[in-house]
């Protein structure tokens, strides 16, 4: 299973027309890490790191050199939330051994099956819950579709999608495409009343980010998203 997911996933990233990863950009306090063709964000805290999805076991490799660049070690990781369970955002979990795992409640059992043996998450929220990690707060907001328990994560302006959704070269923002998603038309839906959602707080979101393709410092793209 989780050779298949890296394999589409692969092709994901190098065959469709999102925008490529820009490793090392920051958006607000978090910064993207490219871990292969998947990505994770970090975020320092006065009582921890924050990572937010832990891609393959080889992305440690990738995440220690972001932390060093810190004076900071995978050791000071204190707090992972996984957007969902597929491999390529959970495998990475086993470099993180003391680290709290937060998901969303219906997504653990894929997480726990996906990831190494023995690891597993330790707090479970549910959509609107907010994860405080000394003065970072972090809500967790649920829009189901790419897996049941898919996350997004908001957090001083910046919106973490993981596989949520997508930018693409030609301006665009869209769900992942449909072969990547357990229910394409439930994701799709979820991603429209994400946005609509969030209408009343568009003018403090700042920053859109993703975790397959380039991140956007202006979220009009976001805002304008196709469908009604």
């Amino acid at each position: 299973m989780r050779l298949v997911v890296c394999i589409l996933f692969l092709f994901l990233a190098t065959g469709c027309s999102n925008t490529p990863i820009d490793d090392g950009a920051q958006f607000g306090p978090f910064t993207q890490v490219k871990t292969l063709f998947t990505s994770a964000f970090l975020a320092e805290t006065d009582e921890g790191v924050v990572l937010v999805d832990a891609g393959f076991s080889a992305s440690a490799k990738q995440i220690g050199k972001a932390l060093e660049e810190r004076s900071l070690a995978l050791s000071d990781v204190s707090d992972v939330i996984i957007t969902h369970g597929h491999s390529d955002h959970v495998i990475g979990l086993e470099a993180f051994p003391s680290a709290r795992v937060w998901a969303h409640e219906d997504e653990v059992a894929r997480i726990e099956e996906e990831a190494a043996e023995g690891v597993e998450v330790t707090h479970t929220v549910v959509d609107g819950d907010t994860i405080a990690v000394g003065a970072l707060a972090m809500e967790v907001l649920h829009v189901p579709g790419h897996t049941e328990g898919n996350l997004c994560v908001l957090s001083e302006g910046v919106l973490l999608m993981g596989d949520t959704a997508m930018s693409f070269k030609d301006g665009t923002v869209g769900p992942a495409p449909e072969r990547y998603s357990e229910d394409p038309e439930a994701a799709a839906q979820a991603l429209l009343a994400l946005r609509d959602r969030l209408l009343d707080r568009e003018e403090t979101l700042e920053a859109v980010v993703f975790a397959h393709s380039g991140g956007l410092n202006d979220p009009a793209a976001f805002w304008n998203m196709a469908g009604n």
